[in-house]
């Protein structure tokens, strides 16, 4: 497939018209790009879907980047549903000509560890490299947004215009209700909910929870900002040896109680969009004192840490500022008779790591699996409802429970160190275990049969990965949270982590991640053949299952400098 054909929509002539005559099968309320997504996925199935806009959609702080297991769920989402533009939201060069102008690129992901009154240390830094047969890019979230909701319109769904929202939304015996601003009431057989914390469906069914069922608290603000400084334009580039540029990639400021996330959207030649997104995140707890104001609140802040304080002296915010003091919610209820609360609907958490976009595609394949045969066979029997509901549960805990450990592991750089090497592990293999489970069903099933892509009563890892990965991702966390307790220092607490990682022998050696000082990660030649060798004569057998002429190139480029 070139380019250009997978940037192209589908004919326009599929898209209907809406009828507020017709009765649909499925309302999606909230254009964002999990809503976005879904009504392109139903739609390309024969369901026949009416996508209504939420009033807030597109000004909520959003993730805004990708990592390459990200770009798995997507592919994972193109092949089993037949739409090749999906797949194309893994790569940034098959992107339509106007996203890629928007959003930037995503070349490495970096963490600087900062202490206040000093400028960081460069033996405080780590970075990864994303491997160069990846393309992992920077969403700019309204653009990348309304684009789904185009492409769910040429493949078949009636999407309202610009302009009307959903003002109420229920359901009855006969079916599902939603009000819009223009004074229509529409009809539906089923209604997933993407609106956000506004929800109607949400507020009808006990609203959220008094105390979020999360264990992350964070004070969030966010914005984009033009004129924030590239980090290796206010430190000496050899300060920081064989680390490629900072502003390449996401960047990660980490420091005692909190971090702030920069990706860039100025960073590639055909980029013309000058803005910055910016997400600061902090423990309401350690940062109390701060003002309400969001943007002076921000400025309090950097102004601690001198080298922060240079990047951001002549940025300016180019959107409204996006804050809460407390970031964190849960619905009480997030599924009932023919209705489903989906992704920030059901709950909201930090956008730290890539999460939320990734959490985005994970839930729109999961719903789909559910709906699609229950508008086929008329029958919305509440079980098959539930079973992806809890899933959605286990799968924003298991979510949680990594940032959590992140805010834990930020008050001591060589807790955040360990912390960040176990991250990347579960990175890696999740990335190779879903495709090898998606290349299995190609192979042998002919796409007939998706099971080994729908254990989700395993919850956040919903397919089979080697042997010993969810044990020392469940230990590594333990051993984090015992810090947060005050049960264990952090320095022997990172001690044991890297100690384990060294141990574990379904652990490539050549990861060096039980290596404290290997804090730059880049593919290299040399590595890729000794990381052939290993595979050959040491890996463990389920290891080496994860390695086809698809996944070779990718596991071994995660390797070590």
């Amino acid at each position: 497939m070139t380019k250009s054909q997978a940037s192209a929509l589908p004919d326009p002539g599929s898209a209907r018209a809406p009828d507020p005559a017709e009765k649909y099968d499925v309302a999606i309320l909230g254009g964002t790009l999990a809503g976005g997504l879904l009504g392109a996925v139903l739609s390309k199935q024969g369901v026949r879907v009416l996508l209504v806009p939420a009033a807030h959609d597109r000004t909520e702080a959003s993730g805004e980047t990708t990592v390459p297991y990200t770009a798995e769920v997507f592919l994972l989402l193109a092949k089993r549903f037949g739409i090749p533009e999906i797949a194309a939201f893994g790569l940034f060069p098959d992107l339509p000509e106007d996203i890629r102008r928007d959003s930037g690129i995503k070349k490495s992901l970096g963490f600087l560890y900062h202490r206040r009154g000093e400028e960081q240390r460069p033996d405080e830094a780590v970075q990864f490299n994303v491997p160069g047969e990846h393309a992992e890019w920077h969403l700019e979230r309204r653009s990348v947004d309304m684009y789904t909701v185009r492409l769910a319109h040429r493949y078949g769904a009636a999407v309202l215009p610009h302009g009307v929202h959903a003002t109420d939304a229920w359901t009855d015996p006969d079916g599902a209700r939603v009000e819009t601003s223009d004074g229509h009431v529409w009809r539906a057989r089923y209604i997933v909910d993407v609106s956000g914390p506004d929800s109607p469906l949400v507020a009808r069914n006990g609203g959220d929870d008094a105390e979020p069922r999360l264990a992350l608290r964070s004070r969030v603000i966010a914005t984009h900002m033009t004129g924030v400084a590239r980090f290796e334009e206010i430190r000496d580039a050899s300060d920081y040896p064989r680390t490629t540029a900072w502003s390449q990639g996401t960047v990660h400021h980490i420091f005692d109680g909190g971090w702030i996330q920069l990706v860039r959207f100025d960073n590639h030649r055909d980029g013309d969009n000058p803005a910055t997104g910016v997400t600061l995140s902090l423990d309401p707890g350690r940062w109390e004192h701060l003002p309400e104001d969001p943007e002076k609140a921000f400025q309090a802040v950097v102004e601690q840490y001198p080298d922060l304080a240079r990047q951001f002296a002549s940025a300016q915010a180019v959107r409204p500022w996006t804050s809460a003091p407390l970031w964190q919610r849960t619905a009480a209820r997030t599924q009932g008779e023919r209705w489903f609360a989906l992704e920030r609907t059901a709950a909201r958490n930090d956008m730290f790591l890539s999460r939320d976009v990734t959490m985005a595609a994970e839930m729109v394949h999961a719903l789909a699996t559910a709906l699609i045969p229950a508008v086929r066979r008329d029958d919305f029997s509440p079980a098959p409802f539930a079973r992806i509901a809890a899933f959605q549960d286990e799968l924003a805990a298991f979510n949680d429970r990594w940032l959590a450990g992140a805010r834990i592991a930020s008050q001591d750089f060589r807790l955040w160190n360990a912390y960040s090497r176990v991250w990347l592990l579960w990175q890696i293999l999740a990335d190779l275990s879903l495709k090898r489970a998606r290349l299995d069903v190609e192979a042998s099933h002919g796409g007939r049969d998706w099971r080994p892509v729908e254990r989700f009563e395993l919850g956040g890892i919903w397919f089979h990965v080697p042997e010993g990965l969810r044990g020392i991702i469940d230990r590594s966390l333990r051993t984090i949270e015992r810090v947060g307790a005050g049960e264990l220092a952090a320095a022997p607490a990172a001690d044991g982590i890297f100690a384990e990682l060294r141990r574990e022998k379904f652990v490539p050696p050549l990861y060096a991640f039980g290596d404290p000082e290997a804090k730059v990660y880049h593919f290299t030649i040399p590595k890729r053949l000794k990381m052939l060798w290993w595979v050959k004569t040491s890996a463990p057998a389920d290891f080496r299952r994860l390695l086809t002429r698809d996944n070779v190139t990718s596991v071994t480029s995660a390797t070590s400098r």
